[in-house]
């Protein structure tokens, strides 16, 4: 495939971003980032571990227009589900949660009752799991079953660097693509790279694949900062996605960049 613009215009939109006070980096370091690298708008994921999602919805506050919430809840306690909607009402910017699959896969008390929760809501997951949970087949069996929530699945599913070709599991994995309601995140490339630094060219097989599967329009980029200040930094990750992943022109490319992102997620609400 071609591409026949390096970066596309319009509003670009990083879908998977950290911030805190006792972990990583306080928001202004982003914002920062943002700043420097014209991007529009930002989802804060909650990171793992952290139940207080109060500090995310402040950024929102303090940042009108700029961020998006997913929140996160102990799936260990048995009130999970409850605990998720008061954080849905408590703020318009909380539009979505993160939720791991090995916590149902290990039975937490109210990791089942988060996920049902979550869809009759019709929040946006963002899918956090190993290549080994996304290509089982009690995850097909879950993204079947939730119909109304927007499933998100974190860092191109997590693509295996020493799987040898033709990759069995991470074919299983994007076999997810056959339910609409599921896009992919498209962050984390210093997870599954042999690469010392970027661009990290050796993951475009695993990039090819997951538009086979997904097709542009279902694939949305993520820097996955403060993370990736430690590998390739905010700057190279976002060029990897205006020059290096192979699309075929300025509609996919302002796709993957923001517009399937903004159809997702909503930063005009009053936080």
């Amino acid at each position: 495939m071609s591409d026949d613009s390096g970066t596309a215009a319009g509003r670009v939109v990083d879908t998977h971003v950290h911030a805190g006070l006792t972990k990583y980096e306080p928001v202004e370091s982003l914002v920062d980032q943002m700043f420097r690298h014209r991007v529009d708008h930002a989802v804060l994921v909650q990171h793992a571990g952290m139940f207080d999602n109060r500090y995310l919805i402040e950024c929102a506050q303090r940042y009108p227009g700029r961020f998006a919430v997913a929140c996160l809840v102990d799936a260990a306690r048995e009130d999970a589900a409850d605990v998720l909607s008061a954080w849905v009402e408590q703020s318009p910017a909380v539009q979505g949660t993160r939720l791991y699959l090995e916590h149902l896969a290990g039975g937490a008390p109210g990791a089942a009752a988060l996920w049902r929760r979550a869809d009759e809501l019709g929040l946006n997951i963002t899918v956090a799991g190993s290549l080994r949970h996304l290509a089982s087949a009690e995850t097909e069996r879950l993204f079947e079953r939730t119909q109304r929530a927007r499933l998100h699945v974190e860092h191109l599913g997590h693509p295996d660097p020493k799987e040898p070709a033709p990759y069995e599991a991470y074919r299983r994995a994007l076999a997810l693509a056959r339910f609409p309601n599921t896009a992919l995140k498209v962050s984390g490339f210093y997870g599954f790279t042999a690469s010392a630094w970027s661009p990290y060219l050796d993951t475009l097989r695993f990039v090819e694949l997951a538009l086979d599967a997904f097709g542009p329009r279902r694939m949305m980029w993520g820097s996955d900062f403060p993370p990736v200040s430690f590998r390739e930094g905010y700057l190279n990750a976002l060029r990897f996605a205006q020059v290096h992943i192979p699309l075929s022109g300025y509609a996919d490319r302002a796709a993957l960049l923001g517009r399937t992102a903004l159809s997702h997620w909503r930063f005009d609400l009053v936080a």
